[in-house]
Formats: structure tokens, sequence, C-alpha cells
């Protein structure tokens, strides 16, 4: 058992000045964008996706020739929507009014969109592997966590209505609206807040990129990412649907909020060490 461990020693001994020579250490700058969607499932209305954008600046260092591992850092701004054109229904019984008569409480969303948008940092963490495909071009692809501070996150009544009435049924047969100081009124979609969000976001990317090498100093990259939320979105789900004239995010109507984004990235990659003539993929 000895011998073997020594022989273990001795070739991890040969093999570490080939593996020092072998490290790169580049520096990516990219600029990107795609769909953006917020995966959740209301109890009515229909999530819509939106668009995004990012610029990123990451740090890859092959500890060997084909792997290694990148730490990144990005900002991002996303975009989606929340359409509903339904009728909520909620019975309030004798006990929950003054006047002690029960009655039906309608939400009447018409033709009604929430736009909700978010402006954040995020810190991608991965493991990377490369291939080489000839003497000016290599396929890199890699995956792991990501963090997300959010910024700014707010969300809009872009379009539509929202009306509450109260529904008498029996003797009485009338349907009461427009009455503000019991809480039934009309609101035209100009409404806008803050949506309440959860700190950090955490998901998981895969990051894909084709390089080629312009110079001996510098490349061009070009390729797709994609992220996938593992935690809520948002901090709270206990506000009333346009009552409360709170998103729909953070509204009763919605339990966990993922945010999925795929897209597209173009950017420069650069050495990080200074030298002499040689090629961005002889090693650094």
């Amino acid at each position: 058992m000895k011998l073997v461990f020594r022989k273990l020693a001795w070739l991890m001994l040969a093999l570490l000045p080939q593996v020092a020579s072998a490290q790169d250490k580049l520096f990516n700058i990219s600029l990107g964008g795609g769909l953006e969607v917020l995966n959740y499932t209301p109890e009515i209305g229909k999530p819509k996706p939106g668009g995004g954008v990012m610029f990123e600046w990451q740090f890859q260092h092959f500890i060997v020739n084909n792997f290694g591992y990148g730490v990144g850092v990005g900002l991002s701004y996303f975009t989606a929507n929340y359409y509903i054109n339904e009728t909520i229904e909620k019975q309030v019984t004798e006990t929950e009014t003054d006047a002690g008569v029960p009655y039906i409480l309608r939400t009447i969303f018409n033709d009604f969109n929430e736009k909700q948008r978010t402006f954040q940092i995020e810190v991608p963490i991965g493991l990377y592997a490369r291939f080489f495909l000839n003497d000016y071009s290599q396929f890199i692809i890699g995956a792991g966590p990501k963090l997300a501070f959010p910024l700014i996150s707010k969300y809009e009544y872009s379009r539509g209505s929202v009306e509450t009435r109260a529904y008498f049924g029996g003797d009485i047969e009338a349907e009461l609206s427009n009455i503000p100081h019991h809480g039934l009124y009309k609101q035209d979609a100009n409404g806008d807040d803050d949506i309440d969000t959860d700190l950090p976001l955490i998901s998981v990317y895969v990051d894909m990129m084709w390089t080629r090498a312009l110079n001996n100093s510098s490349a061009l990259h070009i390729g797709g990412y994609l992220s996938y939320g593992l935690s809520d979105m948002v901090s709270n789900h206990d506000a009333t649907m346009g009552i409360s004239k709170k998103s729909i995010l953070n509204s009763t109507l919605t339990e966990k909020v993922i945010p999925i984004c795929v897209g597209m990235k173009v950017g420069v990659t650069l050495p990080l060490k200074k030298g002499g003539k040689r090629s961005i993929f002889d090693g650094f």
C-alpha cells in the first residue's frame, strides 16, 4: 500500500509543471439579451414573458488544459407581464361587515395588465470545461450557482381597470359600486409601487460560448446562457389583489414565483497576463 501511495505522489509531482504551464487566466466582457419568464401559477389570469438584457464581467481560470472555474459579476434588467380579464368573487359573512348583512365582494379585472421590471446585480460561480476546435477557436461550457441581489423591483398597472362591487342577494337583490369609503371603487391602470423581493435570489445557470481569436491578445466570443431560479423571487404572498393595490407577485393569488431566463450574448475575451508575442490560446 505504501508503494502505491509513493508512486502516486511521484506521478503528481511529475505532472505539476505541466499543470502549471497549462494555466490560462482569461477575462470576458459580455453583453446579451433574451427571454425572461416568471414561472408561477396564479388562481386566475395568465403570466406573460418579457425581455431581458445583461452586462457581465467574468474571470475564468483554467487550472488544467481543459478544466477550470469562473467567477463573474453582472448587471441585468428584465421585464414580465401578467394579464387578467376575469372576476374574483369572495363571500363576506355577516360577522365581517358592520351592517350585519352577508354579501359577495366582486373584484372585476377588465383587460387588465400588470408589468413587472427588475434591475439587479448577479454573481455567477461555476465550473468550466473547454474544447479546442482548432488553433484559433474554442468551445467553452460551464455551470454552477448564481446569486442575485435586486436593486430595483417595481410593478405598474399598464392597461385596463380594476373595479370592486358588493352584491347583496335574497330580498335585497342589489349590487353596489362607487362607494370608496366602503372599499368599492374603480381604478384605472395608473398604479405602480415596489415589489417585495427576497434577498438573495438563488438560481443555477448554464453558460456556453464559442471563442475565436482576433489577434495575439484578444478574442471574440458568442454564445448562450440559461438560468433557472431555485428560490421564491418575492418575500410574501399575503396581499389582496385589486384591493390593496399590490403586485400579483405579492398577492394571495400566487404561491411561488421562479424566474427563468434564456438568451444570447457576445463579447471580447482578454488574457490577464501581459507579455511578448503569443497566441491567446497559448496559456498564460
